[in-house]
This record gives C-alpha cells, sequence and structure tokens, in this order.
C-alpha cells in the first residue's frame, strides 16, 4: 500500500506581513516583490519515501499614486521683455514602486500683463520617482527591502544619491545592497530620527522639479507685474491619477518709471528763480537764469527712478547742445575732465567725454551711460527711489 502526504510551505512570514499591511494601506507591498510559493509531495512508492516540488512565483504590481507636491518660495527679477524666472517644487513619491509623471505647468493668476500673454511652463516634461517598502530588520541606517528581481543597484527605481523620506524624515542614499531575490538594503547618510522603521513603512522618493514663467506684456509701466503658476503630474501608469500643487509660487517682475529734470546756474553771475536744485551747496535753477556772452553755465541732468520697487536698466542720458550760441567746456572739472557723473550710491566719477568710456561728445550730442553695470556702450540700471546725476558746463559764444 503506497502512503503519500502532500504539504504545502508558503513563505508564511512574507504573506503574514502583506496582510498586515492589507489591514491599512495594501499598497504597502513593495512593487517587483516575489511572492514564492513552495509544495511540496511526499509519497511511498513501495521503495521508499519519496518527494515531488513544485513552486510558483507571483510578482507585486505598482499601484500608481500621486505625490505630494511643494511649492517653492516666491521669485523676483526685474521686467523687460525677455525676462524669466524659474520656480521649484518638491514632489515626494507615495506609489508602492517606481513610475513615471508628466508635468504640466499653468498661470493661476496675474496683474499688469496683458491677459494670456504671461506663461508657465516645466522645464523638463516628465520625472521619475522611485520607491519602495520596508520589510523586518532594519536599523535607523541600513533599511531591509525587498529585491525587485533584479540585481542592478537599482532598487524600484532608488539609486546611490537618491533623496528619500521615511516617516518624514528626508535622507540621502549612501549605498545599495542590490540582491536578484529575498532582502536587499538601502544605508543612509543619517539615521532616522524615530529608529528603526518597522515593516510596512514607504521608502519614497524625492525630487525638485521646476517651471520657467515669463511676464507677458507689461500694461503699466512703474507697477509691477505679478505671475502665480501651479504644476500638475500625472502617472504614466495610469494618467488618471493626477496632483496638482496646493500652493502657487508668486513671481514679481518689478518695474520702475525713470524721469529726466534739467537744472542750470550760471557760474560766472549767479542767477534764477523759483525753488532751487542743490547740489554740493550750490543751486540749480530750472528757469530765469540769465547770461551775457563769454558766461559758463553748467548744466546739471537729473535721471531718477520713482519707482518703489522696480529698477530701470539700459540708462543713457543724451543731451543735444544749442552749438549756435554755447560751446562745451572740455577740461572744466578736476583732472581735465569733462563730465561729472554721480551714481545714485553718491560715488563722483569724472569723465573725459572723447567716447573711450562713459561720457562722449561729438557735436551738438553729448552722451552719458549711467547706472549699475554701464559700459563704454551700454547703459546701466538705476535701482528704485534713487538718481543719478551728470554735470556738464557750456561757454556761450561772443
Amino acid at each position: 500500500m503506497k502512503i503519500y502526504k502532500i504539504t504545502c510551505c508558503y513563505i508564511f512570514i512574507s504573506l503574514l506581513f502583506a496582510f498586515f499591511w492589507a489591514a491599512s494601506a495594501w499598497a504597502n507591498l513593495a512593487a517587483n516583490t516575489q511572492i514564492i510559493n513552495n509544495a511540496t509531495l511526499s509519497y511511498n512508492d513501495g521503495t521508499g519515501t519519496k518527494t515531488a516540488t513544485a513552486s510558483v512565483s507571483v510578482t507585486v504590481v505598482l499601484v500608481p499614486s500621486a505625490p505630494n507636491i511643494v511649492a517653492g518660495t516666491a521669485q523676483t527679477t526685474s521686467y523687460s521683455g525677455t525676462a524669466t524666472l524659474t520656480d521649484s517644487y518638491t514632489v515626494t513619491g507615495t506609489a508602492n514602486g517606481p513610475d513615471t509623471y508628466n508635468i504640466t505647468a499653468a498661470v493661476s493668476g496675474s496683474t499688469n500683463t496683458n491677459t494670456g500673454t504671461p506663461g508657465a511652463s516645466p522645464t523638463a516634461a516628465t520625472v521619475s520617482l522611485g520607491g519602495t517598502v520596508t520589510t523586518a530588520g532594519s536599523s535607523a541606517t541600513v533599511i531591509n527591502v525587498p529585491s525587485d528581481g533584479v540585481a542592478n543597484n537599482n532598487l524600484n527605481g532608488i539609486v546611490v544619491g537618491s533623496t528619500v523620506v521615511i516617516n518624514g524624515d528626508v535622507r540621502t542614499v549612501l549605498a545599495i545592497s542590490d540582491n536578484a531575490s529575498g532582502t536587499s538594503t538601502i544605508t543612509l547618510n543619517q539615521g532616522l530620527s524615530g529608529g528603526a522603521p518597522g515593516a510596512g513603512v514607504l521608502v519614497a522618493e524625492q525630487k525638485v522639479i521646476t517651471t520657467t514663467v515669463t511676464p507677458g506684456t507689461i500694461t503699466s509701466s512703474g507697477t509691477d507685474v505679478t505671475v502665480s503658476d501651479k504644476v500638475t503630474i500625472a502617472s504614466a501608469t495610469n494618467p488618471s491619477v493626477t496632483a496638482t500643487s496646493p500652493l502657487a509660487v508668486l513671481n514679481t517682475f518689478t518695474s520702475g518709471v525713470a524721469t529726466l529734470t534739467k537744472y542750470v546756474r550760471n557760474v560766472s553771475t549767479a542767477s534764477g528763480t523759483g525753488t532751487p536744485y542743490v547740489y554740493n551747496s550750490t543751486n540749480y535753477y530750472s528757469a530765469g537764469v540769465t547770461a551775457k556772452p563769454g558766461d559758463v553755465l553748467e548744466y546739471v541732468l537729473v535721471a531718477t527712478n520713482s519707482s518703489a520697487t522696480g529698477s530701470v536698466s539700459a540708462s543713457v542720458v543724451t543731451d543735444s547742445l544749442p552749438t549756435s550760441y554755447v560751446a562745451f567746456t572740455k577740461g572744466a572739472y578736476p583732472g581735465s575732465t569733462d563730465v561729472t557723473y554721480v551714481s545714485d550710491s553718491g560715488a563722483t566719477s569724472y569723465l573725459t567725454a572723447n567716447g573711450t568710456g562713459a561720457a562722449n561728445y561729438s557735436a551738438p550730442t553729448l552722451t552719458v551711460y549711467i547706472g549699475t553695470g554701464a559700459t563704454s556702450s551700454a547703459g546701466g540700471t538705476i535701482p528704485a527711489n534713487k538718481s543719478e546725476l551728470v554735470l556738464y558746463r557750456v561757454t556761450l559764444n561772443n
């Protein structure tokens, strides 16, 4: 008489954990985990006890899940037709395995710009986020996770250098021990604040994505343009699984508006009416100044950015002299220079108007490149609520 005995052996510990995880979130089985079922047939064929075995492997699939998105800080720059700002968003995976997400960006609000012209676009079209789930036996620094079936130093999309979030702690992956089956390990740069995690804890990759924001066309100079944008990411595995940043990033393109005023004084014989403009304890007037042939006049040009927040750029002062009546006075200032320039910080420079520096006189036009960063061929920046001065002299023709 032959006796048969069949036993069926599961990896009970793994399945037991699976049942516990399923009680709270069934997706907390790591994708690509191999659940192996081994069965044994024991029998007697008359000659002795024999065995036959069979096994089957089940692979845990990815459960797509929308990542968490945290918007970065507000950004600011000066307005121009080509100005751009780069916004950042921190995204953290919530899926049980690796997934790729398609990124879109949209303007959520704007001011002082033509409707429809401001824009926001993702710097990259997609972002990939890895993810896995802890098994028993981890320490605060070395995390045990199921192997993903391939030994390639890439554990469900997590590699050395990846940023991961475990129980709220953000850590960097220093090393990976990647086995083709069984258990693999992830070594962190710093131990977890809560100590060793139990089984079933998500190990989620975190990355930063960016958008490029443009202001469109300003509608009122001197008033800032604001553009707010948000990002939406959708799982490539299941496009219906999406997340949009709860908060937008505010972008401010500051706008300045400049004015130019001109005053004069008679250096030879003081004259003038009205409230004077005072520079260096000397009065200059916008009216009432008289002069006779041979007198010297000194002009001061005041370039003012009256904006409360925005700077102006490419600042250049030009003045056309009435050469039928006056001659530009060369060498009137210290060092035999021709022009006095006072920056917005109050620093005084003396310029020679020969075209090799920031000033040039080519009758009848005087040109002076002013502002921070000005060169011999390009104007610079005047900050908000600041003024810059240009002074020069002429002599009335006899």
